[in-house]
């Protein structure tokens, strides 16, 4: 029997970023496991896009009384639906009414901070009715149980999946020419520059480049990333005397583009503090780049063990300074220490819990 699935997610095709790649692999997994999702996005618009086999997106809808009322016409019109699947905590409450509704299993996605802390009223309620959640890590995992009223093996560790394109190889010959990098040692962080998310560590990292430099003569620390907390990165960055030949902002850069910039590089650093997982940990390991995370995080569940780098305390400079110097002197990362993380592994756990999430007895009447 195919399993028919209404998917309310804030990012999907079409959008960038971790959670709409997350939500791609997933959707995929579950979609060559015989599912039919349909998939209505606040963001990311699929025009010109070629989507897999097994599954329909929407066109995006920001204004939420709006995304409301499709969701419930669209679940109508394409009734019956098997599951409702909720990306975000934010939505928990109208996936839900549509479980309810449409007498569907309701299945909860959490990636990290949007769900460490307790929710309250109506939020509270709608995470502890989910009849099954996924958490990208052990620490978000940890942090749900705190707080919610949920049995412990309603909620599940489903890790983000590392694609095919990042593998160990020379980066393009006239990458680092394409960018205009001088001859150097190269430390990189790829991510979302949000105001809301200035917890990556990118400042710790600002302090310690006179000292790496004296160091490594030459280097130069790249970011990747857009956002609205761009200008104000680089307004510190100017304050601290840094200049191009020290730090460089690349802005957004595209996936395809993206092994190469990792291949480029001599080390991966992200001491963040608040990372869900970390998604960009994998891809810069699995193309054979160390890597530096924060220590209290999701970023253990990506740097499980040596082979792959090193977690520390993102508020000890002398920590963090000792963990990018012993990462610039260290050897290239063997990229089967995360095999256990690419697609065919992800996605069989993925298929599993759909399994069994549909032979849980569903007893769901609109009361």
């Amino acid at each position: 029997m195919t399993v028919r699935i209404l998917a309310l997610v804030g990012d999907c095709y079409g959008a960038r970023g971790g959670i709409a790649r997350y939500n791609q692999d997933l959707f995929e997994s579950l979609a060559v496991g015989g599912a039919e999702l349909l998939v209505l996005p606040r963001l990311g618009d699929v025009a010109g896009l070629a989507l897999p086999a097994g599954i329909r997106q929407w066109p995006p809808i920001f204004n939420r009384p709006l995304y409301s009322l499709v969701s419930l016409w669209a679940a109508w019109r394409h009734r019956p639906i098997d599951v409702v699947f909720c990306g975000h905590v934010f939505m928990a409450p109208l996936a839900w009414a549509l479980a309810r509704l449409f007498v569907a299993r309701y299945w909860l996605q959490t990636h990290g901070i949007d769900i460490w802390t307790p929710r309250s009223g109506l939020q509270r309620s709608a995470v502890e009715a989910a009849d099954l959640v996924t958490a990208v890590s052990r620490v978000t995992r940890r942090r749900l149980l705190e707080w919610a009223d949920l049995a412990p093996d309603q909620v599940r560790v489903l890790p983000n999946t590392v694609r095919d394109i990042f593998a160990p190889g020379p980066a393009a010959p006239a990458y680092r020419a394409q960018l205009g990098i001088a001859d150097g040692p190269i430390i990189l962080t790829v991510g979302r520059l949000a105001s809301t998310e200035r917890s990556k560590g990118h400042e710790a990292i600002f302090l310690l480049l006179p000292a790496l430099r004296q160091r490594f003569p030459g280097l130069v620390y790249l970011i990747a990333g857009e956002g609205d907390d761009l200008p104000r990165l680089e307004r510190r960055a100017h304050e601290l005397g840094l200049g191009a030949d020290m730090v460089r902002f690349l802005g957004y850069v595209p996936d395809a583009e993206l092994p190469d910039l990792y291949r480029l590089a001599d080390l991966f650093v992200m001491p963040s503090s608040t990372e869900g997982f970390g998604i960009v940990y994998l891809e810069a390991a699995a193309c054979g780049l160390r890597v530096v995370g924060g220590a209290g995080d999701g970023s253990a569940d990506a740097i499980q063990d040596s082979r792959v780098g090193t977690t520390v305390d993102p508020d000890d400079p002398g920590a963090l300074l000792a963990a990018i110097t012993a990462g610039l002197q260290g050897d290239r990362v063997d990229p089967t220490a995360i095999e256990a993380y690419r697609r065919p592994h992800f996605a069989g756990i993925a298929r599993l819990l759909l399994a069994e999430l549909m032979d849980r007895p569903l007893d769901r009447p609109l009361s």
